[in-house]
Formats: C-alpha cells, sequence, structure tokens
C-alpha cells in the first residue's frame, strides 16, 4: 500500500508506542477496569489549522485520564452530502483524495509525535490501510455495523474496534456483530488481485451507544449489556443538539459511579467554538457538519471527571 503513492512510514519507536497504546486499552476493556476513555474532537476533521489550535489548548486537561482524539476523514451519509477531508480537503468540491491521504498521513504522524492517541472511524478499507498503523481505536458506525466485509476487516486487525448500534438501535445487533468480530473469517483481500485474508479474530471490541429514533444511555438499558461500553453523548443521545450532551454525561457519569455496569467511557463531538454552520459559510473554527459544544463546555465536564479520579 505504502508504495502506490510512497507515503511515509511511521519510525519504530513510534510503532512500539502505539502498540503498548493499544496493549493499555485493551486492559481497561478486557478486565472493565473503573477506568474512563474519552474520545474527543470535532465531528469531522475540515481544518488542520484549526484542529492543531484545539488540541493545544485541551491537552493540558487530561492529567492521567486516557483520550483519544478523533480524526474523522470520512463523513458517513444518508443520502448525499459533504463526505468527508479525505475526499475534498480544500472544502471546494476539487475532490483532491490523493492531496487528502498525504495530508492526513502528515497529520496522523504529527499527532503521534505529540503523544497524541487517534481514534477514527472505518468507512472505506482502502483508505484506513494507508493509516492502520497510526490508529489506536477504530469505530464501526450505525451505517456499516451490520456490514459483512466491515466485520471481517475488523476481525483482520488488532486494533480496538467501537461498534455503534445501528439506526433502529436494535441492542441485538450489535451482539451479532461482536461475535463475528471475534471469530475467524476467510475472506477475499481488498488490495491484491487473487489473494484471500485468512482472520484470527479480534477480541478486543466494545460497544458504542449513540441511540436510534430516541436516546439509549438509560439504565435500564446499560445494565443488560455484558460487554465494555463506550457512551456517545452526542447524535441521537443528544436529539442532535450539541447542549444536549451535558445531560447525557451527567446522566451516564452517575451510573458509572454508583450503579454496577460496563461503562468504560464518553465520546464527546466537541470544537473550538459551539454549534454548527452550513458548509457554503465556512466560518473559522466551527463545525461544518454536526453541532459541537465548545471549549469551555468541554472543560467542565473534563474538570469533573478529574475531580473524580483525584480522590
Amino acid at each position: 500500500m505504502y508504495k502506490i503513492i510512497n507515503i511515509k512510514r511511521l519510525k519504530k519507536d513510534l510503532i512500539n508506542k502505539n502498540i503498548l497504546n493499544i496493549k493499555n486499552y485493551k486492559e481497561i476493556i478486557k478486565k472493565n477496569l473503573k477506568k474512563i476513555i474519552l474520545i474527543i474532537g470535532p465531528c469531522s476533521l475540515s481544518n488542520i489549522k484549526e484542529l492543531f489550535l484545539y488540541i493545544n489548548k485541551i491537552r493540558k486537561l487530561f492529567l492521567n485520564l486516557n483520550f483519544l482524539i478523533r480524526i474523522y476523514y470520512e463523513k458517513p451519509r444518508t443520502n448525499i452530502g459533504w463526505k468527508g477531508y479525505i475526499y475534498d480537503p480544500y472544502v471546494n468540491n476539487s475532490f483532491c483524495i490523493l492531496d487528502g491521504i498525504y495530508i492526513i498521513r502528515r497529520l496522523l504522524l504529527d499527532l503521534i509525535q505529540m503523544k497524541i492517541n487517534i481514534a477514527t472511524e472505518c468507512l472505506n478499507f482502502y483508505f484506513l490501510n494507508f493509516f492502520l498503523d497510526c490508529i489506536i481505536w477504530i469505530c464501526i458506525g450505525a451505517r456499516t455495523m451490520n456490514s459483512q466485509i466491515h466485520r471481517e476487516f475488523c476481525s483482520y486487525i488488532n486494533n480496538i474496534i467501537g461498534i455503534k448500534n445501528d439506526l433502529s438501535g436494535n441492542i441485538n445487533f450489535l451482539n451479532d456483530s461482536f461475535k463475528s468480530i471475534n471469530n475467524k473469517h476467510c475472506f477475499p483481500n481488498f488490495f491484491e488481485y487473487n489473494k484471500i485474508f485468512f482472520s484470527k479474530g479480534n477480541k478486543n471490541c466494545q460497544f458504542v451507544l449513540r441511540g436510534s429514533y430516541k436516546p439509549n444511555f438509560s439504565y435500564n438499558i446499560i445494565k443488560n449489556i455484558k460487554n465494555s461500553t463506550i457512551i456517545d453523548c452526542s447524535h441521537s443521545n443528544s436529539m442532535k443538539n450539541a447542549i444536549n450532551q451535558i445531560y447525557v454525561f451527567e446522566n451516564v457519569f452517575n451510573q458509572f459511579k454508583y450503579l454496577k455496569s460496563y461503562i468504560n467511557g464518553f465520546m464527546f463531538e466537541s470544537y473550538i467554538e459551539y454549534g454548527n454552520q452550513n458548509i457554503k459559510n465556512y466560518y473559522k473554527n466551527i463545525s461544518i457538519t454536526d453541532s459541537c459544544i465548545n471549549l469551555n463546555i468541554l472543560r467542565v465536564l473534563i474538570n469533573k471527571i478529574n475531580n473524580e479520579f483525584s480522590k
């Protein structure tokens, strides 16, 4: 894959560091340790300079917390719309995909040098293969979690897999995906003609509850789940209103503290400024896809977690 466009490889010491980081997250998941994993960042990557501004403003907040930054370079669409930075890095319909691959690869290398752990979503396997060595946590989203080829691919790789509930909200589908990814598969190699992959299965999976036609973060739902679970405070759990991420967090954090559950963390959609905007406006520091909480709100939420773990 590297030879196709001659992209820069990750240095050996950074590869080893990434492997250790993955091992750390695996321990939290497998042993259901009473620790919080935070997955935060903008809904979609859209501006590299703004992203570094965002990261530099928040990285000191986390103290000893386990956190990953969302680098979502693809945007799943129910119908049509902007499909993400990797397709259109200049946000002008020029569709310079090769530029997108180079820029994102460079971004990920810079973030790893900064000791930032990275999370993303798997939509297109071809793209993901350029970045796989840089990424700790990979989500299969609500529109792809039932896809057999996504399950097969995730069973082959060593990264942490987050499985989102599908748009129907049926929790049984989570168990189906979990079982499939855990097990061995034989499937065509996506990148080399006339070759076959044999996967060993990937047992490092988490559920991600994101809501459906209604929220699904209540304890009545969570108490029945027996696998490591991340609560997505955005999307349908917030009814797509960013300010409601605060309420979702407060509710679930109390469950984490006082009730028996397999909750291991939270996902926030956050950015420099609050809200979102039409992509045609493109004002600075505001999300061009889903609505996000701002730095001030995020700071309050993170401080609350820090205070709990410093007791």
